[in-house]
């Protein structure tokens, strides 16, 4: 090419330039040597020693990005690049790179001569494919991965520019063009490894995204989908991956910078509690952490606490411990989070101790666990006077293995949730042992010994919420688990985890809005009770308390008792089975109590007590029946000390980013092919962006002298090292000589010989009319066992 640049394909004119993803040097893997950088700078001598020239008259000044696109590409001649003076060193960077991408090859930086004074004097712009690779690195036995294609071919086209000292711009003082190698289409180089650098608008998309649970590959899809087709995304799959990658190693420690991001959180939230323990390595022995709005909801619903550890959330394999609740809706709220690297008593014992800390000292009524030795016995020592109630879908899961007889199950299920007096209980328990012949079963024994902490008939008028088993732990584990994964790290998985719980928050706010707009449809014959209830209670209290409401017409007063207080009520069922209930009814104050217990344990009125109320003749229902916790006006204690607490995630810069990308696609979309039009909003913005670049630097310097809130709050001092991969209970021990991520494979059902299944296994009978495999016990019995010593011969594990 002599004189004219020419384009081969006429699509690279609309490739987009950005100023800020031009990269500084290209590599292919190793150490370059070129003659450029070896040069002595005395070869320079006429050309910086003097430091000026005279300039022409029909010189242009090209100052920033948005002169360099106003050039036409297709008007451009080599000639006139002598008439070219650039405002500084970047900006003539910035147009060799532009025309760099404009002729199909990409650009590196060079040689640099400098003054006395350490100022840039001259610098040379090469193509990146000058030099040659060192042989360091390429013989194929040294390397276990495959070898990338060379690109440096010795390539001696460059561009160098020197500074004009009395009007301090810079010009072109030499300018080769001529390549030894082809020079690539508009296509094809865009995938040029100089034009796929990000841009930061680009990182920070990638970062919201990934925060927000979103995988890279599907963050790459939508960037296709947003940029009108993949070839538009300015760069490949592999780029995006490894900025992800690059995020998470920012630091050295993944817990350091997890545990900052959540003492970050006390700057929003000043009611943020955390606290952490290393051990003598300093790696992450436990943490514990809970905000503001979980610390104002333990105040309301802090009656009925249930937690339960959960495993292969994180790529450490760290339990993670979540204390829940029950609000006034009915759904499942987070008291507090923890991790720990072991399971065991004192582990549990340091837990429940700083979740006391960060309560005020508030213990639960209530706990729920999953019956786990470690839990109960730091439950005794730091809830005293809490109430322990075993998971009754554990314990009922747990029978299956230990009884082994399916038809006991459902007698122990009858015994176990059946709402009875302790005597019937009793007599139950001892029908099933004797019926199931279960007298020496030791399980069962232990399973009696604890009957307090699981029989209905046993734990009635403990508060629990209606809470059995610890499934909504379960499924809190279970939404988690959409957002995280056992290869996450820890600094993901805890920002993870207050997405989710800022969704569980919005779904309380939702469920406000569904119980304060309008009115429930009356459906029963006691319409003034029914509607009154309506008033008081949530929507999903309310429907629990209309199916109570419902089942009180079948119910009778059969006699009562007159008492100096008040009544005594006898009520059964109509036509049932004899059973009767006692209703004491108190005039002053008015006052409900039944022999079920059930408003003690629920904390909604039994149909027991509602019979007796159409009895006396109410029309509504009396406060004592309304439990506080279950009513629409349960968090207006604490709504005006954390009005917006459910909110404290901000995500509006992210909304005005979006927006304002928004707005510069659709303004591209309409001036694109006008260029009076282009030029004009390039001049706007690139105007904007100067005045911009400007301000910020201002309120930098200003700020320079002044620490950050991080710095002041002392969350920089934080050094903690990451806690290695733990084995957690259910694992099982590993067999001996076999390594932690063996992989074991699959064998045949029938001989146990691994490598084919039952279906393709030789030993089995086909008959000929292509029925149904066949063969016998005896020789089923005689390949299983010549597989024990085939399979131990050849190396391989038996799998059963």
């Amino acid at each position: 090419m002599e004189g004219e640049l020419s384009c081969e394909n006429p699509e690279v004119t609309n490739l987009d330039l950005e100023t800020d993803e031009l990269q500084d040097d290209v590599s292919d893997g190793s150490n370059m040597s070129s003659p450029e950088h070896d040069s002595n700078s005395n070869e320079y001598g006429s050309e910086h020693d003097a430091g000026s020239y005279t300039a022409e008259e029909d010189t242009v000044v090209i100052r920033d990005m948005a002169d360099i696109k106003k050039i036409s590409v297709e008007n451009f001649h080599l000639t006139d690049i002598s008439k070219y003076e650039f405002a500084s060193l970047d900006v003539a960077y910035k147009f060799y790179c532009w025309f760099a991408k404009m002729s199909g090859f990409s650009v590196r930086k060079g040689h640099v001569i400098r003054n006395r004074e350490r100022h840039v004097l001259q610098q040379t712009f090469l193509c990146s494919r000058e030099g040659f690779r060192h042989s360091q690195g390429l013989n194929p036995e040294d390397r276990q991965r495959q070898q990338k294609n060379t690109t440096r071919c010795g390539c001696m086209a460059k561009c160098r520019v020197h500074i004009d000292i009395r009007s301090r711009r810079w010009y072109v003082t030499v300018f080769e063009f001529e390549h030894n190698h082809e020079l690539l289409n508009g296509t094809m180089c865009g995938f040029l490894p100089a034009y796929r650098k990000m841009a930061q608008g680009d990182i920070d998309e990638i970062e919201r995204n990934r925060t927000a649970g979103i995988r890279p590959y599907q963050v790459y899809g939508s960037m296709a989908n947003a940029s009108g087709g993949f070839h538009k995304v300015g760069f490949v799959k592999k780029d995006l991956y490894n900025q992800v990658g690059k995020q998470r190693k920012e630091v050295y420690s993944d817990t350091c910078r997890a545990v900052r991001y959540l003492r970050d959180l006390s700057t929003k939230d000043p009611l943020m509690f955390v606290t952490h323990s290393i051990d003598l390595e300093r790696r992450l022995e436990r943490l514990f952490w809970c905000d503001g709005e979980s610390r104002k909801n333990y105040e309301i619903f802090g009656d009925v606490v249930a937690f339960d550890a959960t495993y292969r959330k994180n790529k450490y394999n760290c339990p993670f411990v979540v204390f829940s609740g029950v609000n006034h809706h009915n759904q499942t709220i987070v008291f507090a989070t923890g991790i720990v690297t072991r399971e065991t008593e004192e582990t549990y014992v340091w837990l429940l101790e700083q979740f006391l800390t960060a309560m005020n000292g508030k213990h639960p009524l209530s706990v729920i666990t999953d019956g786990d030795l470690a839990m109960r016995n730091a439950i005794r020592r730091v809830f005293p006077t809490s109430h322990h109630r075993l998971c009754a879908w554990h314990l009922l899961r747990n029978a299956s293995s230990n009884i082994g007889i399916p038809e006991c199950m459902s007698h122990l299920k009858r015994c176990m949730l059946g709402d009875m007096e302790v005597d019937k209980f009793e007599n139950l328990w001892s029908e099933m042992v004797e019926k199931f012949r279960l007298q020496d079963n030791n399980w069962v024994k232990d399973m009696y010994e604890k009957r307090k902490m699981w029989a209905t008939a046993h734990i009635r008028g403990s508060f629990f919420a209606g809470i059995r088993t610890t499934s909504r732990c379960e499924a809190l584990h279970s939404h988690i688990g959409q957002f995280l994964h056992s290869r996450i790290n820890m600094t993901d998985f805890v920002q993870q985890f207050h997405r989710c719980l800022t969704f569980f928050r919005f779904r309380e706010i939702e469920a406000d809005f569904q119980s304060n707009y309008g009115e429930p449809v009356l459906q029963t014959s006691m319409r003034s009770i029914e509607k009154s209830a309506a008033k008081q209670f949530t929507k999903e209290i309310f429907l629990l308390f209309r199916s109570i409401l419902k089942n009180a017409v079948l119910l009778r007063i059969t006699g009562s008792v007159e008492l100096s207080t008040g009544y005594i009520f006898n009520v059964s069922k109509y036509c049932g089975d004899g059973s009767e209930w006692y209703v004491t009814f108190c005039e002053e104050p008015i006052d409900f109590k039944c022999s079920c217990l059930r408003m003690e344990s629920l904390g909604l009125p039994c149909d027991h007590i509602l019979a007796t109320m159409l009895y006396l003749d109410f029309d509504q229902l009396p406060e004592c029946l309304v439990l506080p916790r279950w009513s629409k006006y349960a968090k207006d204690s604490i709504r005006d000390t954390y009005a917006s607490g459910s909110l404290y995630w901000d995500a509006q810069p992210a909304a005005r980013f979006s927006a304002i990308v928004q707005m510069c696609k659709v303004a591209a979309e309409l001036v694109f092919n006008d260029l009076e039009e282009y030029n004009h909003i390039v001049d706007i913005l690139g105007g904007e962006i100067r005045r911009l670049k400007i301000k910020r630097n201002d309120q930098s310097g200003d700020q320079s002298g002044e620490l950050s809130p991080v710095l002041q709050t002392g969350i920089e001092e934080v050094d903690i090292l990451n806690p290695d991969v733990v084995r957690t209970k259910g694992c099982g021990a590993m067999p001996n000589g076999t390594p932690s991520n063996h992989r074991s494979h699959r064998s045949c059902g029938v001989c146990r010989v691994v490598g084919h299944n039952k279906r393709s296994c030789p030993h089995v009978h086909t008959t000929p009319l292509g029925g149904d495999t066949q063969y016998s016990a005896s020789e089923s019995r005689h390949y299983y066992d010549d597989s024990y010593e085939f399979v131990g011969q050849s190396g391989y594990e038996r799998q059963y």
